[in-house]
């Protein structure tokens, strides 16, 4: 089969290019900038396309010879416009597989919680979803909460904020539930979907077993990585902007990309059905304690 990642400088789409290629693909990468994927190993076996997810005869190039187009990519970090730059990339997308041919959309989006009033990121994530599920290319959309994986942004957020406060603030969403997902996991379910029959165009669920609130899961890691138990302090506030401050200062994630996720700790984000890894066949997935061991060992 041929495949088109995007974003194949990110945590997922880097993991996703070697274990396509492992499972017999030959694959495409559509990036901005081809020096950002200099040192990756797989880098002299891939077909490399430099254009912006942006640029319609970009992903028109891209998407030429394709099988299964992957769209790992996402404007969170752009600011208040990231909605509707997702939303116009989106679209693009579309009418670039469409003319090209392509068999099959995989997206990676984000859970969709019941009956609660979605954050912007999450929102967002559930409107390129609907776009690509509309587009009349069969697709699959993966909707995933925290992936436990080295360089994912909110892993990152949970590592370096539980290595540097003892004492962690805490407003009311560390009682929120939250079920995180292994990074290879992930990779397992994508490459799944590109054997996907013609017929499935749908969302799935996909997350690991374990099932927890975000002060458990601060936890759950601080024992993993061999720190003392953490404490909460509660707090009267929960604005985004300024947790937000303090996670630009604590870890490597940006202002702009942390204010949109500390905006969706509000919401519950549980699976509801496992229905993907009953058509793809995939093994049972890593808890959390060992995702959180592969990560930390790289």
């Amino acid at each position: 089969m041929h495949s088109l990642v995007t974003g194949a400088s990110g945590h997922v789409g880097g993991a996703l290019v070697p274990a396509l290629l492992a499972a017999g693909h030959e694959v495409a990468v559509l990036t901005r900038d081809a020096d950002r994927l200099a040192d990756r190993p797989w880098l002299p076996d891939v077909r490399v396309v430099v254009g912006d997810a942006a640029d319609d005869d970009a992903l028109t190039r891209a998407c030429t010879g394709v099988d299964t187009a992957y769209w790992l990519v996402h404007a969170l970090d752009a600011g208040p416009g990231f909605a509707a730059a997702d939303r116009a990339h989106a679209r693009g997308l579309a009418r670039a597989a469409r003319r090209a041919g392509v068999g099959r959309l995989v997206y990676l989006g984000g859970p969709r919680p019941v009956d609660e009033p979605l954050s912007d990121h999450l929102r967002s994530r559930e409107e390129v979803g609907a776009l690509l599920l509309s587009s009349g290319v069969p697709t699959a959309v993966l909707r995933a909460a925290i992936v436990v994986g080295a360089g994912s942004a909110s892993f990152e957020m949970l590592r370096h904020v539980t290595e540097r406060l003892p004492v962690l603030p805490a407003p009311d969403w560390v009682r929120t539930r939250v079920q995180p997902v292994a990074l290879v996991d992930v990779v397992t379910a994508l490459v799944g979907c590109a054997t996907l029959p013609a017929e499935v165009s749908r969302a799935f669920d996909v997350a690991g077993p374990d099932v927890m609130t975000y002060a458990e899961l601060v936890q759950r890691y601080a024992a993993v990585a061999g720190l003392g138990r953490r404490r909460f302090l509660p707090v009267p506030i929960r604005s985004a902007a300024l947790a937000a401050v303090g996670i630009d200062l604590l870890t490597p994630v940006s202002r702009d990309l942390a204010r949109s996720l500390v905006e969706s700790l509000a919401n519950t984000v549980v699976a509801g059905e496992d229905d993907l890894a009953e058509v793809i066949g995939s093994p049972p997935r890593l808890g959390f304690e060992d995702a959180v061991r592969v990560a930390l060992a790289g």
